[in-house]
């Protein structure tokens, strides 16, 4: 009984610790002459609970991912398929909520901040070199912007 309860307290500590993982993703003949020249990058950061990030990149070549979510409750849903872009996310606080889309362009650039709570960003991009700055204070705040 005494090693139930050890092991239920090591896993609560655990599941409330910074969880972080990084996961590099290489292409597979992007049309060169030599496979896997450029790596994709997807680094995720989460201190808290409840955070969730779901994450695509497809056929992006050069291109990155970077998540920290600090806090509790908070969503992130981002995808690319744009070579030589990336995505930066940073949400502290709760509730807050991110949708990032890159697509088809190149270049592509979204630096999101939201502090706070239940703040949401939509954010569409496609239009080779655009770049999206986003920051958001307080509580309550909503950014829906596209670049097409």
């Amino acid at each position: 009984m005494k090693l139930l309860k050890v092991a239920v307290i090591a896993a609560i500590v655990v599941s409330g610790s910074a969880m972080a993982g990084s996961v590099p993703q290489w292409g597979n003949n992007h049309g060169g002459s030599n496979n896997n020249v450029s790596p994709e990058t997807l680094t995720v950061y989460q201190y808290g609970g409840r955070n969730n990030v779901d994450a695509l990149q497809s056929d992006a070549r050069g291109s990155k991912i970077t998540v920290t979510q600090s806090g509790f409750g908070n969503d992130a849903d981002l995808s690319q398929g744009a070579d030589s872009s990336s995505i930066d996310l940073n949400q502290r606080g709760q509730g807050n909520s991110a949708t990032i889309s890159q697509w088809s362009g190149k270049d592509l650039t979204a630096n999101v901040r939201q502090s706070g709570g239940r703040n949401d960003v939509d954010l569409r991009q496609t239009s080779n070199g655009a770049t999206a700055n986003i920051t958001q204070v307080g509580f309550g705040n909503t950014v829906t912007a596209g670049q097409y």
